[in-house]
């Protein structure tokens, strides 16, 4: 090992980050002073740049360098003109840290302010700000999963999805950070704030699983992000300064002593001390390569310690490491790449489907899942000074071709390895085996009916698939061989659409025989690409012959074509997970956005494709590993054309509401169907019963019961019921006057809000008068339940006198009639103060509708 001082500033803060892809040190110093060092030519004369003074972070992304500093202000450098671009954004008070997401596109930063701040450079650097529970220390960015870990002063962590324009909170570490207030305002002064001096930040790991932190006892954490469980810890002797995740090899650095560890193993691989100038202290750890360190310092100088660890350390790594190394890579790489070949022997994508819905195990996902040219430069190297800096890049440079760097590559990948995507259909089911002859398993199952599939084992017999209604007034069932295996289906009242997901072949059959077109099958292959497969496919109910078929794929691409087979536009998204189609041909779709995380988007195929809801989170979880529930148990639109979703984690039907508003959708809990069919586990003979949702119709899931512990429908099928939903805030199924009323109450308010979404819709698109007679009919059913339920709640509270609680349920009342009725029950019971603040309420409604009149 050697070191070396690096003395290009006489005084102030440098802080650092080693550039792989310019091949450059970047030391910002809070003088106001920006330099880009060749390492390799340590005589040359190094770049400057004039930038802003009291810098306290710094973030990289390919050639634009962005600031912050004590003076509110956020500063964007372009390295490749060297020279700063101007001021980003400015706050009264100052900001702490900064990080770009979205591939470069946006930048998160925030400070002593309580606010976290999205500036949109794309958008002519909008701004938008976030109200967060204290102030920011810390921004670290995951470019795997789009989260963003946002370290507070109070010790938590709080995990944003920062994929849409809103960022969502999805997650908060309470009490995991040390709390740290920063008391330096005009100048940083580590000797006389020296906790400053102490990280706070985050780092994630370059696949998005894992977050790692400066926990206390002077601790690195490493979180895993599926469900938050602290799974392995780092212990030093002393106060972390800094700490960065590279190359396998954690480096931590305190005042005196830096340490490298195996990740994977929590071996030391080296430890040591070094010299600084008198008085100075060290600020932030980077690594220039897999075996040289580099440490940022007070007073201006830069160490360089090279060659403390050997290239080949990491070889000896155990087999079952935490991460995988390059050569289990490769062959993971081949494994995977032999077992999609395999695809195209219909016996183990079988036994994929007899397992789960996705497969859970790490060693069997997909890498191909991601587009070839969606590859990242090697890890990112969070460089992080005292708390308050973390710089990293977050990709290839802007407007520069993307090359592949010749850096050797980091062990584990930057993209996190989504689990692989098993092609599904909304009601499909596992195989189930009957006898030694054949399989039989559910293709496709809905409100209208449903289709399976029997394989025979005899390769000599052809398999066979059924399609059957549950009102057999309408159709009569057939059924037809198939030649092709198909796994996936969809059905309308018209027809019915079939693929075999690794070929491509889509297969069209009319459910009459002819249609109303004269058309009765047509089969057509789409271009796959290498490793791609269809994941989903669809096809919309409309009452027109104009329906539309979707079929999506793992690479993301949307394909639409009409009833004969001809392509009518293709769209490139995230990759399909499923597809839902309405009869007003608008399409549900989610996507995964890296593993278990997953989004939607709702697209107009009327208007030119519009999307009116893009890659919203969705609150889908894959469960636990060995379960055999489905990450989505059932996917629908309700009569109105309302997405509706039913989670395998928790079996809770949620349905979109506001959705035709971009921006405001919501999802809102409205049944829990578990607790609903076992009557919240009071009833013993129910108690292993479960529900198979199929759709929803005028406030009720149209389901199939399943006994016995079954969890898939089997064959024969048990006929469908219907359950009137119940908003969940229910604690029990006991008799309960005031739970119940309090239930009706919410329900009508949330159900009557999505209705009267639709209403306005309908009546901008001019519907028949029929539909919108039946609209208001339930509209005015919903009112009379609202107002009913809170007189009887407001009884109640006066039975208990309750007035303040009686008093504030009134004031939800929002008709004359109603409120005549509350003063009538006030008076009666005598509560003459109470009977005259609901007059009041009274001439105030009245003069409220008065002056909507005169408008």
């Amino acid at each position: 090992m050697s070191s070396k001082i690096i003395p290009l500033f006489s005084d102030g803060n440098s802080y650092i980050y080693f550039h792989n892809q310019l091949d450059r040190l970047i030391i910002v110093n809070s003088e106001g002073i920006t330099k880009l060092v060749n390492l390799n030519d340590l005589d040359s004369q190094p770049i400057s740049i004039d930038t802003k003074s009291n810098v306290t972070s710094l973030a990289i992304n390919g050639n634009k360098l962005a600031i912050t500093t004590l003076d509110g202000y956020a500063e964007l450098i372009d390295l490749d003109k060297k020279e700063s671009v101007g001021e980003l954004y400015r706050t009264a008070l100052p900001l702490r840290d900064l990080k770009f997401i979205n591939q470069g596109n946006r930048i998160l930063c925030g400070g002593d302010d309580n606010q976290l701040t999205i500036v949109d450079l794309a958008n002519n650097n909008n701004v938008t700000n976030l109200e967060i529970p204290d102030q920011l220390l810390n921004i670290s960015y995951d470019q795997a999963g789009e989260l963003s870990a946002i370290s507070l002063s109070n010790g938590s962590v709080e995990i944003y999805s920062v994929f849409n324009e809103k960022l969502n909170l999805l997650h908060t570490l309470n009490n995991v950070l040390n709390p740290k207030i920063f008391a330096s305002m005009d100048k940083i002064d580590y000797e006389e704030n020296e906790e400053e001096l102490f990280t706070s930040k985050t780092q994630w790991t370059n696949d998005g699983k894992y977050l790692i932190l400066p926990s206390v006892n002077n601790e690195i954490q490493v979180y895993e992000r599926e469900n938050w469980e602290k799974i392995k810890t780092f212990k030093v002797d002393s106060k972390i300064v800094d700490f960065n995740l590279n190359y396998k090899k954690l480096a931590v650095l305190t005042k005196n002593v830096y340490k490298a560890f195996n990740f994977d193993t929590g071996k030391i691989l080296h430890e040591d001390d070094f010299d600084l100038k008198e008085e100075a202290l060290p600020l932030n750890i980077e690594w220039e390569n897999k075996s040289s360190i580099l440490i940022g310092t007070t007073y201006g100088d830069v160490l360089r310690l090279r060659n403390v660890i050997k290239d080949d350390t990491e070889r000896s790594s155990a087999v079952n490491n935490l991460f995988l190394d390059d050569a289990e890579e490769s062959d993971l790489e081949e494994n995977d790449n032999e077992k999609h070949d395999d695809v195209n022997d219909r016996e183990e994508v079988d036994q994929l489907h007899k397992k789960r819905l996705f497969i859970d195990d790490e060693d069997d996902f997909d890498n191909s899942i991601l587009d070839e040219d969606d590859d990242t430069p090697n890890g990112y190297s969070n460089g992080h000074s005292n708390g308050h800096f973390n710089g990293h890049t977050n990709g290839y440079s802007i407007g520069h071709k993307r090359q592949k760097s010749t850096t050797p590559q980091p062990s584990f990948t930057t993209t996190s390895a989504p689990t692989k995507i098993i092609p599904y259909s909304p009601g499909s089911t596992p195989f189930v085996t009957l006898g030694e002859s054949s399989d039989r398993r559910y293709l496709t199952m809905n409100n209208i009916g449903y289709a399976w599939i029997v394989i025979n084992k005899d390769k000599t017999t052809n398999n066979s698939i059924t399609v059957s209604f549950f009102d057999r007034s309408i159709n009569n069932e057939y059924h037809f061989t198939d030649l092709q295996n198909f796994d996936l289906a969809s059905m309308n009242h018209k027809c019915i659409i079939l693929s075999e997901s690794s070929k491509g072949i889509i297969f069209y059959k009319s459910h009459n025989n002819i249609n109303d077109n004269g058309l009765e099958s047509w089969e057509k292959k789409i271009p796959l690409l290498e490793k791609e497969y269809i994941t989903s496919i669809a096809i919309t109910n409309s009452k027109s012959n104009n329906n539309t078929i979707i079929v999506g794929t793992n690479f993301g691409y949307l394909r639409f074509f009409n009833q004969f087979g001809l392509c009518l536009n293709i769209i490139k998204t995230n990759p399909v997970v499923t597809i839902a189609a309405s009869s007003n041909n608008t399409i549900f779709v989610i996507n995964q956005l890296t593993n278990n995380v997953y989004s939607y988007s709702i697209i107009d195929i009327m208007q030119d494709y519009k999307y009116i809801q893009q890659n919203s989170v969705i609150p889908l979880k894959e469960i636990t590993k060995g379960s055999t529930l489905n990450l989505i148990k059932g996917i629908f639109f309700n009569e109105f054309n309302d997405p509706c979703v039913v989670s395998g984690s928790d079996d809770t039907l949620l349905i979109l509401q506001s959705w035709r508003e971009t921006g405001n959708a919501k999802w809102i809990p409205i049944l829990n169907c578990f607790k609903k069919i076992t009557e919240y586990g009071t009833n013993e003979n129910k108690k292993n019963w479960s529900c198979w949702p199929l759709g929803l119709i005028n406030d009720n899931l149209n389901c199939l019961i399943l006994k016995n512990n079954n969890k898939f429908p089997g064959f024969p099928l048990p006929l469908p019921i219907e359950i009137e939903i119940e908003i969940p805030i229910k604690i029990g199924n006991e008799e309960n006057d005031e739970q119940e009323e309090e239930e009706l109450f919410v329900r009508s308010l949330t159900m009557g809000k999505i209705l009267n979404d639709t209403l306005i819709n309908f009546e901008e698109e001019e519907p028949q008068d029929q539909e919108s007679d039946e609209i208001m009919s339930k509209l005015q059913n919903y009112s009379m339940i609202f107002d009913k339920s809170l007189l009887k709640l407001f009884g109640e509270s006066c039975k208990h006198s309750n007035l303040n609680k009686a008093f504030s349920i009134v004031k939800l009342i929002k008709t004359d009639k109603a409120l005549s009725a509350a003063l009538k029950i006030s008076e009666r019971m005598e509560f003459l103060n109470l009977a005259s603040k609901i007059g009041q309420l009274r001439e105030q409604l009245l003069i409220d509708l008065n002056d909507n009149d005169s408008d």
